[in-house]
């Protein structure tokens, strides 16, 4: 199991590759390759914060939802609403520091990611008990593809399941820096599609 893995994220993993990457591998391996490479530009964040002052779990969100509310001309509070039900559903922290919130929301014509960064660990019910440190907030269209938001979420728990990737981005000393550190994952999973 990768570093910083647990069985939720290796079962997300697992779910997305039977909910459409397998299925397209029939239609040609170019078709796969288009579907990985548009997926994989989505986890580019469109807003970076770090180190955040954040209280706990639910004003993580709220950071999060006012942020993507106002960088794309959306209203907070749908978005938070969004966000905050889907974790009544259950955590969407995956362990070893890492959570990825989520929602479909509407007023959006592509997924939107926000990667954040806490100042200190918040108790987000993880499974591992750990606190966590690493955000990347997910909005997909309402109406999307059901089969483009699995794939996504299984591509981010893996970029998040490597050592190297968490390591540079909790070194990351500025959101320039820590967006390069996302163009280069991003551009290395392309080319491994290729």
């Amino acid at each position: 199991m990768p570093w910083g893995c647990d069985g939720r994220a290796q079962a997300m993993m697992r779910n997305a590759a039977g909910a459409g990457w397998a299925t397209r591998t029939q239609q040609g391996d170019h078709s796969m390759t288009n579907d990985i490479t548009r997926i994989a530009t989505w986890v580019q964040p469109q807003e970076i914060l770090l180190d955040v002052e954040i209280r706990d779990r639910l004003h993580a969100l709220e950071v999060m939802a006012d942020t993507i509310g106002h960088a794309h001309l959306l209203e907070p509070a749908p978005i938070f609403s969004a966000l905050w039900r889907r974790e009544q559903t259950g955590s969407t922290a995956l362990g070893a520091g890492f959570a990825i919130p989520h929602a479909r929301i509407n007023g959006i014509a592509r997924p939107l990611t926000l990667f954040m960064r806490t100042r200190l660990p918040v108790v987000f019910d993880a499974p591992d008990g750990k606190p966590v440190s690493d955000l990347l907030a997910i909005m997909v269209p309402a109406d999307g593809a059901k089969e483009d938001h699995l794939q996504l979420l299984a591509l981010v728990a893996r970029l998040f399941s490597d050592h190297g990737f968490r390591t540079k981005l909790d070194n990351a000393p500025d959101t320039t820096t820590a967006a390069g550190v996302f163009r280069a994952a991003v551009a290395q999973v392309t080319a491994v599609s290729l």
